[in-house]
């Protein structure tokens, strides 16, 4: 019971100096403002996924409404080795490039914390090619040797965010977005060659989906 009353007692000490502190700061004029973001993302549909850093620019066109504009590039390569040394190893190599456009509208105005809606398009190219192991010597003709696939797909983010003002002039932020994107997709194949064997023809697809999609942490540096 004690060990509860301390912790109780702790808990509000907090939060009283903590909300005190934030009654004593000057209010935040962001109206105008200029700053260049750094970013980095990788946590996809609840999995750690492919990460990706990104470079920005916000403009505040008064003290609650932003935009904001972020390219993003990955680029990640693993490799699995093959315990037997007369066969190569597997090898993939993956690769992203992103655009997004929207806007921000910031909820509180007068603090070091600003909650926001975040709403906006995106455009995002992906590639995959991944290095089947096979013998090195003398490959049976047929065999899986390599993998592409290559998307494109365009869509409609939503998020919501958390942006901390370190001062007038840096600011941390932390975001998590859902989004709906029509993709297209184009997978191609190509096997060992030889007596007998056809590559196979580029296979295309497309679909729509909507859920989660990526969350962000956000650096900017404001002039």
């Amino acid at each position: 019971m004690k060990k509860v009353s301390f912790t109780c007692m702790v808990v509000g000490t907090f939060f009283v100096l903590f909300n005190s502190s934030l009654a004593n700061d000057p209010p935040i004029d962001n109206k105008g403002k200029l700053g260049i973001s750094l970013s980095v993302s990788g946590l996809n549909d609840l999995r750690i996924g492919l990460y990706q850093g990104g470079i920005g620019v916000k403009h505040w066109c008064s003290n609650s409404f932003v935009l904001k504009s972020i390219l993003g590039l990955g680029i990640s390569s693993s490799t699995r080795q093959n315990s037997n040394p007369d066969y190569t190893d597997e090898e993939t190599d993956e690769g992203s490039f992103s655009l997004n456009l929207g806007a921000e509208f910031h909820f509180s105005q007068d603090s070091k914390f600003s909650p926001y809606f975040y709403t906006g398009f995106n455009f995002t190219t992906t590639t995959t090619t991944t290095y089947y192991t096979i013998p090195k010597l003398n490959p049976p003709p047929g065999r899986l040797k390599k993998r592409h696939i290559s998307s494109n797909s365009f869509g409609l983010d939503e998020a919501i965010g958390l942006e901390y003002f370190l001062s007038k002039h840096f600011s941390l932020a932390a975001e998590y977005q859902v989004g709906l994107s029509f993709q297209t997709e184009k997978e191609k194949t190509i096997l060992v060659s030889g007596p007998g064997v056809t590559q196979r023809r580029e296979v295309k697809s497309s679909n729509t989906t909507f859920g989660a999609k990526t969350s962000s942490l956000l650096f900017t540096v404001y002039f």
